[in-house]
């Protein structure tokens, strides 16, 4: 497999992307969490941080496509990032219900957040190794 060498710019963009991945699996444990820890008051809040971190993942995608649009796999890991942010649309009108909340975030999103992280990170992690 060759790498594609990322100048500084790329590297950066891809550095950043695989850090907030890492923030975001946190964040989800915190929230999964907080569910059944009562000192974890900060879950909605967090869920919320969540929501908004999809989003910048999504809005990166476009610039990882462009980055990457000859690799192969590393296309089709952030076209695999639709089915995060559709578990995540599910959640839409649901948080004032803990119950579904609860079972949205654990049976749905990060699940399918976990292996879609670690789908991307492998097809990445070549590129941030020096």
């Amino acid at each position: 497999m060759t790498t594609t060498k990322l100048d500084e710019k790329q590297y950066e963009l891809v550095s950043q992307y695989v850090g907030m991945l890492g923030t975001i699996e946190e964040a989800l444990k915190y929230v999964d969490a907080s569910f059944t820890d009562l000192s974890k008051t900060e879950g909605d809040r967090v869920l919320s941080d969540v929501f908004m971190a999809i989003g910048q993942i999504s809005e990166s995608n476009h610039l990882l496509k462009e980055t990457f649009n000859e690799r192969e796999g590393i296309q089709n890991a952030l076209t695999q990032f639709d089915t995060v942010t559709d578990q995540a649309w599910k959640l839409d009108g649901q948080l004032a219900n803990t119950e579904m909340k609860q079972n949205i975030v654990q049976e749905s999103l990060s699940p399918a957040f976990s292996v879609w992280k670690a789908t991307i990170e492998s097809e990445l992690n070549a590129y941030l190794a020096h």
